[in-house]
């Protein structure tokens, strides 16, 4: 079982990647690949919330 501590440290590390990939996924969004940009920001959201699901079952 991991502490609350590494539990805090893991989501803050969540949304920092979520950040990232949410803005390049606007920016290609904005820049003709509208497939591209909607893949990222779907595929970053099922992984962040998958992550997080994976971690507080184990």
């Amino acid at each position: 079982m991991i502490s609350f501590l590494e539990f805090i440290i893991f989501i803050l590390f969540c949304l920092y990647v979520f950040k990232e990939a949410l803005s390049y996924g606007i920016y290609e969004y904005k820049n003709e690949n509208k497939f591209g940009g909607v893949f990222v920001i779907a595929f970053s959201v099922f992984s962040i919330i998958l992550s997080i699901v994976a971690l507080c079952i184990s």
